[in-house]
C-alpha cells in the first residue's frame, strides 16, 4: 500500500484486513495450548513462550473479533472464541475472583496480582466479543469484571481507580496514572454500548471529570501523567515529561463522550490537549508524533512509537469531525503517511514497534509484553468509521 494523497480517503479497513490481522492469524494462535502467543519477532517467529499476559490475551480477543465484524473471515471469530475459552478457563482466580495478571504458556498462575489495567481490558474485550459473537456468557463476564473493579479497585476517598492490589484484593499501589484511567474509560464506554448506558454513565462522567479537574495542567493546557493518592501531581514519577500518546488518547475519549453527552468542559480540554500535541509533539518535517517532551518545551524523546501513532490517527480524525479545523485533517494525513512509509512492514506484515525520528526502523519486534494487534485494530476500526462521516477538504 502506498502513501495517502491529497483529497484521498485512506483505506484503514483494508489495511487492517490485509496487512495487520493476517500476520496475527499466521503467527499468534497457540494451536497446541490455546490462547495467543504475543512475543513475536519481525518475521513472526516466537521470542518468548514463558507466559501469557492478561492484557495481551484480551487485546487479541478484541482484535480478532473486531476484524471479523469488519468483514474478515469467520476463522477470525473462531480465533477469538478459542481465546475466550482459554482466558475464562485459566485466568480466573477461583479462590478470590477476578483475573490473574499472567499465567504460564499452559495456563498455570504466574502473577496473581489484581491490576486495574488488566481488568479494564478484560471488561473491554469481553464486552466487544460478546456483542459481536452474541455470547451472553462473555457479556456476563464483562459486567462482572467491572463490578469487581468497582468494588475493589475504585478509590472511594479520592475518586479514581486503584492501580494494583494483591491476589486477595488488598490495595498495593494507591497512586494514580492517566493511562490506567483511560483504559478504564474505554471499558466503561464499551459496556455502556452493549448493556446499559444508565448503569455506567456515572463512572464515565467521573473519570472524564478527573481528567478535566486533576490530570489537565491549567497553565500549560496539557495532560499530566502520574499522581499521588490525593491527586497532587508527582513530578518525580512523571519525570516532568508530557506523554503525547496519552494526551491524544484522552482527547479522543473526551470527544467521544462529548459527542453523546454534550459537555463543553470535555470538548475544551480535548481541544487543549490536541493543540498541545500539535505544538510540541507533531513532527512536521518527517511526519508522525514524538514520544515525550518536557512541560511546555519541544520534544526530547523523539522516537516514533507505534501506539502513539494509532492514538493520533483516531484523535485527529474525531477532532476534525468535531472542530472542522483543517489542521487536524492535515495532521492525520501526515501521521498516516509516516506509518505507511516507515512503520508498516510490507515484507512480513504488521508494523514495527518504533522508528527513529527520520523513520529508520528502531525496534522491529511485532509482539511483546505490551505490543499485540489491539492498537492498530482499534485505530483502523474507529478511523474507518470516522472517515465514513468525512468529506476530505480540498
Amino acid at each position: 500500500m502506498g502513501t495517502a494523497s491529497e483529497g484521498q480517503v485512506p483505506d484503514l479497513k483494508g489495511h487492517l484486513l490485509t496487512q495487520i490481522l493476517p500476520f496475527w492469524e499466521r503467527h499468534s494462535i497457540d494451536r497446541e495450548r490455546g490462547g495467543f502467543i504475543t512475543h513475536l519477532a519481525r518475521d513472526g517467529s516466537v521470542t518468548d513462550l514463558s507466559q501469557k499476559f492478561l492484557v495481551m490475551q484480551t487485546r487479541m480477543i478484541y482484535s480478532f473479533a473486531t476484524g471479523a465484524a469488519l468483514g474478515g473471515p469467520q476463522e477470525w471469530l473462531t480465533a477469538a472464541d478459542q481465546g475466550v475459552l482459554f482466558f475464562l478457563r485459566y485466568f480466573r482466580d477461583i479462590q478470590y475472583d477476578g483475573w490473574f495478571h499472567s499465567v504460564t504458556s499452559g495456563g498455570a498462575p504466574r502473577d496473581s496480582s489484581k491490576r486495574m489495567y488488566g481488568h479494564a481490558f478484560a471488561a473491554y474485550a469481553l464486552a466487544e466479543y460478546g456483542r459481536i459473537a452474541h455470547d451472553d456468557r462473555a457479556l456476563a463476564a464483562a459486567t462482572h469484571t467491572w463490578s469487581l473493579a468497582e468494588n475493589y479497585l475504585w478509590d472511594a476517598e479520592h475518586e479514581g481507580v486503584i492501580e494494583t492490589s494483591n491476589r486477595a484484593w488488598k490495595p498495593a499501589d494507591l497512586t494514580h496514572t492517566m493511562g490506567t484511567h483511560l483504559h478504564a474509560l474505554e471499558a466503561l464506554l464499551a459496556l455502556s454500548e452493549v448493556t446499559s448506558k444508565a448503569r455506567y454513565s456515572p463512572r464515565i462522567r467521573a473519570i472524564c471529570d478527573l481528567i478535566v479537574t486533576h490530570m489537565a495542567d491549567p497553565e500549560r493546557r496539557c495532560g499530566l501523567e502520574k499522581f499521588r493518592p490525593d491527586w497532587t501531581h508527582d513530578v518525580q514519577l512523571s519525570r516532568n515529561l508530557v506523554n503525547y500518546g496519552h494526551n491524544l488518547e484522552a482527547a479522543w475519549l473526551l470527544l467521544r463522550v462529548h459527542r453523546t453527552d454534550d459537555v463543553p468542559a470535555y470538548r475544551d480540554t480535548a481541544h487543549d490537549f490536541l493543540n498541545y500535541v500539535l505544538r510540541f509533539g507533531l513532527d512536521t518535517t518527517h511526519g508522525g508524533v514524538f514520544s515525550h517532551g518536557p512541560l511546555d518545551q519541544p520534544a526530547t524523546q523523539r522516537e516514533k512509537i507505534w501506539w502513539v501513532q494509532t492514538e493520533a490517527l483516531v484523535a485527529f480524525l474525531l477532532a476534525y469531525l468535531v472542530f472542522e479545523d483543517r489542521r487536524y485533517w492535515d495532521a492525520f494525513q501526515g501521521v498516516w503517511d509516516f506509518c505507511l512509509r516507515h512503520l508498516h512492514d510490507p515484507e512480513h506484515g504488521e508494523w514495527h514497534a518504533s522508528a527513529e525520528e527520520d523513520g529508520t526502523p528502531r525496534d522491529t519486534a511485532k509482539g511483546s509484553a505490551w505490543k499485540a494487534a489491539y492498537h492498530i485494530t482499534q485505530a483502523c476500526a474507529y478511523g474507518h468509521h470516522y472517515l465514513s462521516e468525512i468529506t476530505p477538504p480540498s
